[in-house]
């Protein structure tokens, strides 16, 4: 007895002195409502393409085919550039080298679609209890409370929480635990930490470099570590996107850095070392891009500070610990190059609050202001209400309308009929048997070997190189309907599935053996039943709303 009285004692004074009730509370709601959000994703049809290629990635992984992924293929730089087919075995080692994510592959196993919002929310929400334990040795309780809850309340942790599954969510995690490795001049932490945060993909090797360059300047006893975590930095990305990767793919070359940097590039070809040196010797070029547009470049910068009170604006440490990965998001061009709540702003994250912690630690004495706690409360408030209305990744629409003006929303009951009509006509389909299906269908199917895009393709190469077409094809032409009077993409999506399923009648090689509630099955080589074959073509006959 007295053994377990004295075990009693030390946990609650552990738990006293290292995570506050008021701390594991934020933490566990966030990871609750995280996993509920999650959830309700999945169910309602939500989850779009990422969710289904990492789960298939996982899936292959799980059972010694690593990296091995069909969706994947689909976004390589030969099926998209090239003309090339699908194949069962490309590995999205060539997209990105994802090895620490791959350690979720028995998870996976065990528990299927499931598995990937669980490691997903459990990272993010244990890196605040990182972010805790970094802020309590160094600030005032109080102060060390109100950093932990702008993390859990940020926009910037909040939209790439409840999004489809990415690789990235290892980031805050490890950043903060090479950052506190540097402040206690731990070397064995910071060398492993960062050697698992080059595994997360090859970019993220950008945001150790900043780590680095903030040790080396800012941290007199850390300065030769830094020195060494910008050189192994910069190797690593350099090699791994010059040399590893084309072994396996073009897509670096030929698909992102075109994408992300074809303003800069002009038509030139080439990888990171190229990119580099246009940049150097365009100056000009480089100065515009980084200004451009000027608008959303200053929401940009100043969105992830709105929690956070707008500190970071003014932290010389927040500029270095951030300052490569914010550099190339105001150079690249596209949509998500800006946005402030998809997963590609997790590379500020470590940056963002470890260098606020420290900008509070160098100034105590400004948060005795009482104003300012108000706000601070305030700022955080207000981002988390501009979170929640901009319905990160459409994963509050149950919720957020996904239009006010014209009113566009599904109620819950809709996309619980909706996804009702999803399960059955998945339930059709044998577990080993290839499929190709359209973006809403296709994490409920992920789970196999052949697993494609549907309209973009009914075809790829097997293993031994031979060309095949899937078995079964299914589409959900009504998914789209409510979006279509708003939404051009939406539009777009349906009119192509409609062709796709027209073209696939007219070549007479698929049957249709099910259509109902707007969701059409089709199989190879059968043919259709009647009932279901007159509901495709009155479902096809239909004009979508201008």
């Amino acid at each position: 007895m007295i053994h377990i009285s004295s075990f009693v004692s030390s946990f609650r004074a552990y738990r006293r002195d290292n995570f506050p009730w008021l701390v594991l509370a934020m933490a566990g709601g966030f990871w609750l409502v995280g996993m509920l959000i999650q959830i309700w994703r999945l169910e309602s049809l939500s989850a779009t393409y990422d969710q289904a290629l990492f789960l298939q990635e996982l899936w292959s992984t799980a059972r010694g085919h690593f990296f091995e992924s069909s969706l994947s293929s689909e976004l390589s730089a030969a099926v998209r550039l090239h003309d090339a087919l699908p194949s069962v075995d490309y590995l999205h080692l060539g997209q990105h080298p994802n090895v620490l994510t791959l350690l979720g592959a028995p998870l996976v196993a065990l528990l299927g679609r499931w598995a990937l919002p669980l490691i997903q929310v459990g990272l993010l929400a244990l890196a605040g209890l990182v972010l805790w334990r970094m802020a309590v040795v160094r600030l005032p309780r109080s102060l060390a409370i109100r950093l932990t809850a702008a993390y859990y309340l940020s926009g910037t942790v909040i939209g790439p929480a409840i999004e489809n599954f990415h690789d990235f969510c290892w980031l805050p995690l490890l950043g903060f635990l090479v950052v506190d490795g540097l402040l206690k001049q731990g070397w064995r932490q910071v060398m492993f930490c960062s050697c698992l945060m080059l595994l997360v993909r090859e970019d993220s090797g950008l945001t150790l470099f900043s780590l680095g360059l903030w040790a080396t300047v800012r941290r007199p006893g850390a300065r030769l570590m830094g020195v060494v975590l910008m050189t192994i930095s910069f190797v690593y990305v350099t090699a791994m996107t010059g040399w590893i990767q084309p072994q396996f793919d073009d897509s670096v070359s030929d698909r992102f850095v075109q994408e992300k940097f074809g303003h800069l590039m002009q038509g030139r070809s080439g990888g990171t070392l190229s990119l580099l040196w246009i940049m150097l010797s365009h100056p000009f070029r480089l100065l515009e891009a980084l200004l451009s547009p000027p608008l959303a470049t200053l929401g940009f910068l100043l969105a992830p500070a709105l929690p956070l009170a707008f500190i970071p604006l003014i932290s010389i440490d927040v500029a270095l610990m951030v300052s490569v990965p914010l550099f190339v998001a105001l150079v690249s061009q596209g949509m998500s190059a800006l946005s402030v709540t998809l997963r590609y702003v997790m590379v500020f994250v470590p940056g963002l609050f470890a260098g606020a912690m420290l900008w509070w630690q160098a100034h105590p004495k400004f948060w005795s202001r009482v104003w300012f706690h108000r706000f601070w409360t305030g700022c955080i408030a207000l981002g988390l209400v501009i979170t929640l209305v901009s319905n990160p990744y459409r994963s509050l629409s149950a919720l957020v309308p996904d239009s006010f003006q014209p009113w566009v929303h599904v109620p819950p009951s809709a996309m619980l009929k909706r996804a009702g009509v999803a399960h059955r006509a998945a339930r059709l389909i044998p577990d080993n048997a290839s499929v190709s299906a359209d973006v809403p269908l296709l994490p409920l199917l992920a789970e196999r070997e052949v697993a494609l895009r549907f309209p973009n393709h009914v075809e790829y190469s097997n293993r031994q190189g031979e060309v095949r077409s899937v078995e079964w094809v299914l589409a959900f032409l009504d998914y789209y309907r409510p979006f279509m009077p708003l939404f051009r993409q939406e539009t777009s999506r349906w009119r192509s599935i409609n062709k796709g399923l027209s073209k696939l009648m007219e070549e007479g090689r698929y049957g249709v053996v099910n259509c109902a509630d707007g969701l059409v099955v089709l199989r190879n080589g059968v043919d259709s039943s009647p009932d279901a074959q007159r509901c495709l073509d009155a479902l096809l006959a239909v004009e979508p709303e201008k």
